[in-house]
């Protein structure tokens, strides 16, 4: 096994803490690496858990997602990634059991579960070209609403990326150089400042002003 990366990001309302989110990165070298994350949303009795293979260059290979709202299951997933799309095996409390297959032209370059180490993903399938301009990133999430509550079934997403350069950042992990992006899920949205961190694109920091919450990284380790 190579190397092994866990930490802990802090979720913040007007600077008052409202979540938490666990998580861990285990390389697999040729085999890609694995990553998993608990989140906790405080305001809504929300606990995601989620589990992802990557492959190496940082696309999906498989997912699972269980989503627990007022301590009731909201919804149970497992997403299998190809070069021709997605396909979703899952039970949803509002639906009952569903099986779906989504095509995604190219295969699927980002997979949306709402982890944030999971969306910061997003940088890798975006790149670093065109600096300033807005680029639309085609992959499959699992909800499209802010909190990533609802819906919790495949459904095809495109996002806005614009990469806006290279930054120093400090948050209470330590200081990091970082690659910016801005991030526009929805048209009508106000777009969200993300800044992640090396080659597997790690969350660092994200703001976003059209719900005044933030989120930064406040543990991490690496060890092998």
């Amino acid at each position: 096994m190579g190397e092994f990366v866990s930490g802990r990001i802090r979720y913040l309302s007007k600077g008052v803490e409202t979540g938490r989110e666990w998580f861990e990165m285990i390389d697999h070298g040729a085999g890609g690496r694995t990553l998993r994350a608990l989140c906790e949303m405080d305001e809504f009795g929300l606990t995601r858990d989620v589990s992802m293979l990557l492959a190496p260059d940082g696309r999906p290979r498989d997912a699972f997602c269980r989503v627990m709202r007022h301590e009731e299951r909201a919804g149970t997933t497992l997403f299998l990634c190809d070069e021709d799309g997605v396909e979703c095996e899952g039970e949803i409390a509002a639906l009952g059991r569903l099986s779906q297959r989504k095509p995604v032209a190219g295969g699927t370059p980002y997979l949306g579960l709402h982890p944030l180490v999971g969306d910061a993903l997003v940088a890798l399938a975006r790149g670093t070209d065109a600096v300033g301009t807005y680029c639309t990133v085609h992959g499959i999430a699992n909800s499209v609403s802010a909190n990533g509550d609802e819906g919790l079934h495949a459904m095809p997403t495109a996002i806005d990326v614009a990469y806006c350069g290279k930054e120093t950042v400090t948050v209470p992990a330590g200081t990091f150089a970082t690659s910016r992006y801005a991030l526009r899920w929805h048209p009508e949205w106000e777009p969200a400042d993300l800044w992640v961190h090396g080659p597997e694109a790690l969350f660092i920091r994200m703001d976003w002003g059209m719900i005044a919450a933030s989120y930064e990284l406040v543990e991490l380790r690496r060890g092998r």
